[in-house]
């Protein structure tokens, strides 16, 4: 693919912008606690400027000391001494030609009825004050967070029940708040700055802002901004919130259209973001869509994307999977976690394995399996300079990576099995052999230095009567294919495999019921809170029956014998019975290899109950670094 538009420079009121790629604000919890530049924050976010993007955006930094009280491990802009390591911070961007900009805000559970005139005072002092340390610090811009429902939007939105000069008697007042943060951040920085107000193009909720309603405030204040950046939705519920970090099971690009709204109507630069990666970027650009590209989990994932796709070499970036790893939990301010992501294992390891060392001696590493971790681990090691050799006994790379991505929903994971084949048979130095179990003969005959076990799981299968029947499926195998699936379907499983399968199903027209032994709320105690709660709600959306606390006894012809929770048998019609019970190891025992070899290594889904893309990266990783 040609990229001719993201590569054109744009001018941002007062700076310039060398392409159209802006890393969009998040929260990687790598500050201190207290709010300060730490090494790690600044590695972190320096190698995406030296990834090639053009401005480098510094997430959610509070304005106000009540919100750097409960938002720990960010940018604390309420403190002079923040300027000490963010002038830092600063220059390490704009060693590699980048801007640096810092998305301010208030975070704030109160209406805007319950602040008094002194609050609201003094809330935008906050704003100036927070602006003008950052002036102080290098910045090239600011960012105003304007949108998805935190305290600057809830003045504008309609559901404000102030009857004051900050209420929404006119529109004047309705965008009051907004234009005197404006002025006063305007009057602390000078011209010499650019502001970006981020904004979400619509709330997509019964009583919230409405598209046109965004164009005419974004109409009203655009003379006091420099560009603005386009998102959707808000914290109000599941549905909402999904636009604003949209998981796996949406589409990319998916808030394009209300930027091209803004682009419209607006003479001012327009940035879109909602899970691009560098080709759609390109497309939005090229269409007249957008004015600038911003994004994150993509370049978390490869921040070198950006110089990559400049330099022809789009093949090799590694794509996001939109797990929400990132995310950092159900409650990442509660319980702060450093960001980590699936498929890049350096991420918020940066000042660990940024540039890690070569092998000082290089050994020849035998890999029994060519799923995610093998394919990893070779990767990994070739690089240090070892010499990998996988042993897959299929005819083809991938593992259970190809099943875990044939699901429609899954588009994501798919690119990614396709990536990661491609990427390792074309990596110098690694070997494949295919259609080859790995046995004592086969260690003997390729006589390694290094033995790593990466053999994968696979599913269970429950020893009841009626199991073998042509009726019952594997959830892997009618994600590949469910032409042999009838119309009403029971998935037993209700994990993030059988809800995804059940979903998919229950979009073709098939009537689907998903039982599962345990509650939902005990299944998504321990899984991904992130994909849990947005396919939960898309299943409610698409009409499927859940059975909780039920246990599968039996399988007959037309129907499944369950039993209840107090061991009351009932039966349940259906045509077919798919399995989604989870799966288990598939054992190469590490003991009957240790004499043979002198290391051994067990990594990925071979030892690993609930293991994900996540922990086989991270495992087949660390074991090449090990080694």
């Amino acid at each position: 693919m040609e990229f001719n538009s993201i590569f054109q420079p744009l001018a941002i009121g007062p700076v310039v912008a060398r392409n159209r790629i802006e890393v969009s604000p998040a929260e990687p919890m790598l500050a201190s606690r207290d709010g300060f530049v730490t090494p790690e924050f600044l590695r972190f976010t320096q190698s995406f400027a030296r990834g090639g993007a053009a401005i480098i955006t510094v997430g959610d930094s509070p304005v106000t000391q009540e919100y750097a009280a409960q938002n720990r491990f960010v940018i604390n802009l309420t403190d002079d001494m923040v300027v000490h390591g963010l002038f830092s911070l600063t220059d390490a961007i704009h060693r590699y030609g980048s801007l640096a900009s810092i998305e301010l805000n208030i975070r704030d559970e109160r209406e805007p009825a319950q602040f008094s005139a002194a609050e609201i005072g003094s809330m935008i002092e906050d704003f100036a004050e927070a602006a003008n340390r950052c002036r102080l610090a290098g910045f090239d811009m600011v960012m105003l967070h304007g949108g998805h429902g935190h305290t600057v939007s809830s003045f504008y939105s309609g559901m404000n029940s102030r009857s004051d000069k900050y209420g929404t008697l006119t529109m004047e007042d309705r965008c009051r708040f907004a234009s005197d943060i404006l002025d006063a951040v305007r009057e602390k920085i000078g011209p010499g700055m650019a502001i970006e107000w981020r904004i979400s193009g619509d709330e997509l909720r019964q009583g919230g802002v409405t598209l046109e309603e965004s164009l005419r405030f974004a109409g009203y204040i655009s003379e006091k901004i420099d560009m603005i950046h386009v998102s959707a939705g808000g914290m109000f519920n599941k549905g909402t919130s999904m636009r604003m970090i949209q998981p796996t099971y949406l589409p990319r690009a998916t808030n394009l259209a209300f930027a091209e709204a803004f682009k419209k109507e607006l003479d001012i630069p327009v940035c879109t973001v909602g899970s691009f990666n560098m080709e759609l970027a390109e497309e939005a650009v090229a269409q007249g869509k957008a004015d600038m590209v911003a994004m994150i989990r993509s370049l978390i994932a490869d921040p070198d994307a950006v110089r990559k796709c400049e330099f022809g070499r789009e093949g090799k970036v590694r794509p996001c999977i939109r797990c929400g790893v990132c995310i950092g939990g159900p409650d990442p301010h509660r319980y702060p976690k450093p960001v980590r992501c699936a498929v890049n294992p350096i991420t918020g390891r940066e000042g660990i394995f940024s540039a890690y060392e070569p092998a000082i001696h290089t050994r020849k590493v035998l890999i029994a399996g060519g799923g995610c971790a093998g394919m990893e681990a070779a990767r990994w090691l070739a690089a240090r300079g070892h010499r990998p050799v996988i042993f897959e006994k299929q005819d083809h790379l991938g593992g259970s990576l190809i099943a875990a991505g044939a699901n429609p929903l899954k588009g994501d994971i798919k690119k990614y099995c396709e990536w990661a084949v491609k990427n390792t048979e074309e990596t110098p130095g690694i070997g494949v052999i295919l259609n080859t179990e790995v046995t004592r003969d086969v260690i003997e005959d390729h006589e390694p230095d290094v033995l790593i076990i990466a053999t994968g799981s696979e599913p269970i299968i429950p020893n009841i009567p009626g199991i073998d029947s042509e009726n019952v499926l594997l959830a892997r195998d009618v994600d590949m294919d469910a032409s042999k699936v009838g119309r009403r379907v029971v998935v037993a499983g209700a994990g993030l495999t059988g809800t995804e399968t059940a979903v998919s199903l229950a979009r073709d027209g098939r009537e689907v019921t998903l039982i599962d032994m345990r509650s939902l709320k005990e299944i998504d105690a321990s899984a991904n809170a992130f994909l849990t709660s947005a396919i939960r709600y898309i299943s409610a959306q698409e009409g499927v029956t859940v059975m909780e606390e039920v246990k599968l006894c039996a399988v007959g012809k037309g129907r499944i014998t369950l039993e209840d929770k107090d061991g009351r048998p009932f039966e349940l019609e259906c045509d077919t019975l798919v399995l989604a019970l989870g799966v288990k190891p598939v054992g190469i025992k590490k003991e009957e290899y240790e004499g043979m070899v002198g290391e051994v290594y067990v990594i990925g889904d071979c030892h690993l109950k609930n293991g994900t893309i996540e922990s086989a990266v991270r495992e087949a990783f660390y074991a090449a670094m090990n080694i």
